[in-house]
């Protein structure tokens, strides 16, 4: 059964639409200037930033997308207001966030009563930030296409649990829109397009029970590639690119790990593609795969 997703109150304060469109505050009688600009500014005080190098952050994170269809290489943004040409051209887009200075519940304004309330059962502050900023931006990000203010924006989940854009709210193109996110500590993920998409994002850590874990998960072809590695950075290297490939697939197709993780299998090495999947979500050319790296060396392992 689809669930629809609670809303903000209705009772706010009308300010102009494209104002609106992310909530800033106005005050009576101030010199706002172009709506654009205070909107780039509002954005510029939130605890959130694009990543603009890939290699600027300190630990390293792996990173991957899946679209169905003979896509074109998505879009990385390079910010949160700058996905107009994207949208004119329907090309797919990816923005990358981490964190900026400032308290995480800012963010709330882009978000829903269910939304504040999960985010604040969390414990960590940095899970609290990486909800609520992926959260967050997913709204910012789908406004633009939707020309809709984000906190309006209406989620329906399916019976994986996998959320769409509500139709009854948003008309037709919510049947054209897909999107997806990912967070993990100190990144987020967006990705956006007009064919099923997904992407992942992971810290890299090394662990030393790693084959174990990928003869759990991985198919029998991607467990060979692992024992053929010819170092442990190689195996590791491998471990997450298989994992975050395979993380953005089930969540492209909306299954989940419903779809099976030993269903499909992905080349090791060059542009990542399917050597292997089942035949509901075959033929292996039906989808598009990419991979990021970001930040120079790994995480120190968590017991």
């Amino acid at each position: 059964m689809v669930e629809r997703l609670s809303l903000l109150s209705s009772s706010r304060q009308r300010v102009p639409p494209l104002v609106n469109r992310f909530l800033c505050p106005l005050v009576v009688g101030q010199e706002i200037g172009a709506p654009e600009n205070l909107l780039s500014h509002f954005l510029s005080t939130l605890p959130l930033e694009t990543l603009q190098q890939l290699d600027e952050m300190e630990v390293r994170h792996a990173a991957a997308w899946a679209i169905e269809g003979d896509a074109n290489i998505p879009i990385i943004l390079p910010d949160l207001l700058s996905c107009s040409n994207a949208i004119q051209a329907d090309l797919p887009t990816i923005w990358l966030g981490v964190p900026a200075r400032g308290d995480f519940t800012s963010l709330f304004a882009f978000l829903n009563e269910e939304e504040k309330a999960h985010v604040l059962r969390l414990r960590n502050r940095k899970d609290q930030w990486s909800v609520a900023s992926a959260r967050a931006a997913v709204r910012i990000l789908l406004s633009r296409h939707l020309d809709c203010p984000a906190q309006d924006i209406v989620f329906i989940r399916d019976d994986y649990g996998k959320p769409w854009l509500d139709l009854r709210s948003h008309g037709n193109i919510a049947e054209q829109l897909h999107f997806s996110i990912s967070h993990t500590r100190d990144l987020v993920a967006v990705a956006i397009g007009r064919s099923r998409v997904g992407i992942d994002v992971e810290i890299v850590r090394e662990f030393t029970d790693i084959m174990q874990v990928a003869t759990m998960q991985f198919a029998k072809e991607m467990v060979n590639d692992l024992r053929a590695a010819h170092s442990d950075a190689e195996m590791v290297e491998l471990f997450y690119r298989f994992w975050t490939l395979g993380e953005a697939f089930i969540k492209a197709t909306g299954e989940g790990i419903a779809q099976g993780l030993q269903s499909f299998a992905f080349s090791a090495y060059g542009r990542p593609a399917l050597k292997r999947v089942s035949k509901l979500w075959g033929p292996t050319d039906r989808w598009s795969f990419g991979v990021l790296r970001c930040g120079a060396r790994p995480a120190v392992s968590q017991s």
